[in-house]
């Protein structure tokens, strides 16, 4: 069995605050691949932030689209109780060069602010410009529709929410891999998508569950808060299938 990809989930979020260079820092010193979200500014701006809305990290009700970037760079993002400190938003251009040029994988999560803006699309696929060794993920299929036509050679992963979802995977032949949570991890989930000819990844993974030691031979990687950790319970071979 070849070895499973490891993404830090929003950097080593276990460890830094989500989404920031700290982060992405860590992630690298790990020498793993990073998973990081991408959102669009109202005066079309890449930047990387997960939420929405700005009110978990940031203390204020705005929606990211609904603002310039002007009025988000000299924001402060913190958790509540400021135990991984002050940051600012990176911007997508920036931390898309810095992990192009240190060859670290990227898995880039598309937003819907990227949907919402006119440009959106063609905004990101600019920046991808020469980038190897990435991937888009989306819940939104649409968009990763777009983005499919305007990069056709870049990995395309939907990633699914609910098991309804998987009535209608033969429609999705274009895509190339599936994202989902780990509690789908089971061949009921797992051999519709291997007959399609397709890799899976798993997020909501801690690192220290029994079953990354047999994964079924359809998963190419794991995207964790917890990259270290994973790494000392990387896989070492597959799943016994059970129905």
């Amino acid at each position: 069995m070849s070895e499973i990809e490891i993404y830090a989930h929003r950097g080593a979020s276990g460890h830094a605050l989500e989404n920031t260079w700290q982060a992405f820092e860590l992630a690298h010193q790990i020498q793993v691949g990073i998973e990081l979200d991408v959102q669009m500014t109202r005066d079309g701006i890449a930047i990387v932030y997960h939420d929405d809305q700005l009110k978990r990290l940031a203390r204020t009700q705005e929606d990211i689209y609904s603002m310039p970037y002007e009025s988000l760079k000299s924001l402060s993002i913190r958790k509540r109780f400021r135990r991984f400190g002050r940051h600012s938003i990176p911007l997508a251009y920036e931390v898309i060069d810095w992990a192009k040029k240190k060859n670290i994988p990227l898995n880039i999560e598309l937003k819907s602010s990227v949907a919402k803006h006119p440009d959106g699309p063609e905004i990101i696929a600019a920046l991808l410009e020469g980038v190897d060794n990435i991937h888009l993920s989306s819940f939104d299929a649409e968009l990763l529709a777009r983005m499919k036509r305007l990069l056709p050679s870049i990995e395309i992963a939907w990633i699914l929410k609910r098991a309804s979802q998987w009535n209608g995977l033969e429609d999705y032949h274009w895509l190339d891999s599936f994202h989902f949570h780990k509690r789908f991890h089971k061949p009921k989930w797992l051999e519709p998508i291997a007959e399609m000819g397709k890799a899976v990844r798993l997020y909501g993974v801690s690192g220290n569950e029994r079953f990354l030691r047999t994964l079924h031979p359809s998963v190419k990687g794991i995207i964790t808060d917890y990259p270290a950790r994973a790494k000392v319970m990387r896989p070492q071979g597959t799943m016994e299938l059970q129905r």
